[in-house]
């Protein structure tokens, strides 16, 4: 049997949960709305139809909310891309893959990148760069990994040896986030499929080259 208090504990996390959830969804589409730097905690509120008061219990800052938005979308882009790379598949099957959940993150998340790039404050910028970099050598070691092995099964990376793999483990990691960029600026054509397509016809011509 479970006791009282634990029964209440759990009901308190389930609060918890929900509250933050309430408030995490009301601070993403007032961000994307009125801009971060124009949005206010009251504004934040009122999207979620509580008191101002409620919001700090919770998060102490405006700068808390957006860190902790960013974070959850970073770890989400981790956890779209790594395993893209690393699950079973061809090498082309792979680099597809891995063109598709990138792009796909990016473009998904459009409207919330922009206003987050235009409205962070310098210290958010720091840790977001950071956790962003952590990433990119996540699926630079994974990509590594996969290259070596990809050349040991007998894929066509004739000249490919563990020394080169890193090198152009971050040239496919770089032009992801290349194109990502291109397509957040409205310089990319075409659909994110058509873009993953592009990128894989040129990753799979340069790993032929290597």
């Amino acid at each position: 049997m479970r006791s009282k208090t634990s029964t209440h504990a759990s009901k308190t996390a389930v609060v918890t949960d929900f509250r933050c959830g309430q408030i995490l969804d009301a601070a993403r589409q007032t961000f994307v709305r009125v801009g971060v730097a124009d949005t206010s905690v009251d504004q934040i509120a009122k999207a979620a139809g509580i008191a101002k008061g409620t919001v700090y219990l919770y998060y102490k800052s405006k700068d808390d909310l957006l860190r902790q938005l960013l974070t959850a979308d970073l770890s989400e882009l981790e956890a779209e891309t790594v395993p893209a790379i690393a699950d079973a598949g061809t090498l082309a099957e792979r680099i597809d893959r891995y063109f598709r959940a990138s792009l796909g993150f990016f473009e998904r998340n459009r409207d919330f990148i922009e206003q987050c790039h235009l409205g962070m404050s310098p210290d958010v910028r720091k840790k977001a760069k950071l956790k962003l970099g952590l990433i990119y050598t996540a699926q630079t070691e994974a990509w590594t990994k996969v290259l070596i092995e990809s050349r040991r099964s007998g894929a066509t990376i004739a000249g490919l040896d563990a020394a080169h793999a890193p090198a152009l483990a971050r040239t496919i990691v770089s032009l992801a986030h290349g194109l990502a960029l291109q397509r957040l600026r409205g310089w990319g054509p075409g659909t994110v499929e058509e873009s993953a397509a592009m990128a894989t016809a040129l990753t799979l011509n340069g790993v032929a080259k290597s």
